[in-house]
């Protein structure tokens, strides 16, 4: 039943309001019985229970608010007008309430809704985009919004739970992230097919000494191993050019005008057009490159989420040899 209590202090000082706060679901409910049987006897019948329950109820309505629910016609009991409209506000009452129910369950197993994903670039077009298939096929009606960033901002979007995953360039421990690392696509320098080393298909850092070299803010995964490699070779470089996006790094390359770095993954479209050449680099830094697929320590996905992690890892499972994670499983 459907109740309002209330203190001498707090009771509506308006009677029409409170009347209308006297309004019982099951009142409501045995008139829409009636009407739906054709009378209280077959009302009674249909719910197994003593027909003067029924018309205690009705009359104690008509009493609370002064109208004539029911009439009689013969040996029959009527629905009045205003009775007649009191079933079809209790119908739209349990027809809201069931969308509201339906509405609660498809955000419960999200089949509706919104999923955040972080996402570096160079990852969408070569792994997202294959398991989003997929994903969309199960989940039509998810809106999905990708945001890009550096490693390290994926990682806070994660940890803030601004995003419910992410996935980029491997990055470095923070216990509130709970990780998937694999062995990523090659880790190379990228040129110009015309560039003075294009021919050499591997080369040594060294070799790049004296080249206009182009790099990344720190915050980039890929940077990052750039420049453990630079210090692993005790280097001293200045780039030419710095950059925040991957695809600035390559137009630049392709234009000749200087050494990208970055995956081969990254670079994908530049690479398969011919407009760069990938150089693998030399060195065991460059070799342990990996990216990661991340989500937030004690966060509890929805239904969709953990579909969309679970396809994730497989892909990159299928992808790359997987490497022991630090965060661990």
């Amino acid at each position: 039943m459907l109740t309002w209590m209330s203190t001498d202090n707090d009771m509506p000082k308006d009677n029409t309001l409170a009347r209308e706060n006297l309004l019982s679901a099951r009142s409501l409910r045995y008139l829409h019985e009636i009407d739906l049987h054709g009378g209280v006897r077959a009302a009674a019948d249909a719910l197994a229970i003593n027909g003067s329950v029924i018309s205690r109820q009705v009359a104690q309505l008509e009493r609370d608010h002064g109208v004539v629910l029911l009439e009689r016609r013969g040996r029959r009991a009527v629905l009045t007008e205003i009775g007649l409209s009191l079933v079809e506000h209790f119908r739209e009452s349990c027809r809201r309430d069931a969308d509201m129910l339906a509405q609660l369950e498809d955000f419960r197993s999200l089949r509706r809704g919104r999923l955040g994903i972080g996402v570096g670039e160079g990852f969408v077009e070569n792994l997202l985009a294959t398991v989003l298939e997929r994903f969309s096929l199960q989940f039509p009606d998810i809106v999905v919004e990708l945001r890009s960033g550096a490693t390290s901002e994926i990682i806070a979007m994660v940890r803030n739970d601004d995003v419910d995953l992410g996935l980029c360039a491997g990055g470095g421990s923070d216990p509130a992230i709970r990780a998937r690392t694999f062995r990523a696509a090659q880790f190379c320098a990228l040129v110009s097919p015309r560039h003075a080393l294009a021919g050499e298909r591997r080369i040594r850092f060294e070799q790049l000494r004296d080249q206009r070299l182009i790099f990344m803010p720190e915050r980039f995964g890929a940077q990052q191993y750039l420049d453990a490699i630079i210090r692993a070779e005790r280097l001293n470089l200045t780039p030419s050019y710095r950059c925040d996006l991957f695809s600035a790094a390559q137009a630049i390359a392709a234009a000749g005008l200087g050494v990208a770095f970055m995956s081969t993954d990254a670079a994908r479209q530049y690479l398969d057009a011919g407009r760069l050449v990938a150089l693998e680099l030399e060195h065991p830094i460059a070799r342990e490159f990996s990216s990661q697929a991340i989500r937030r320590v004690g966060r509890r996905l929805s239904p969709a989420a953990e579909f969309l992690w679970r396809h994730l890892v497989e892909a990159m499972q299928r992808r790359w040899a997987a490497a022991p994670s630090k965060q661990g499983e």
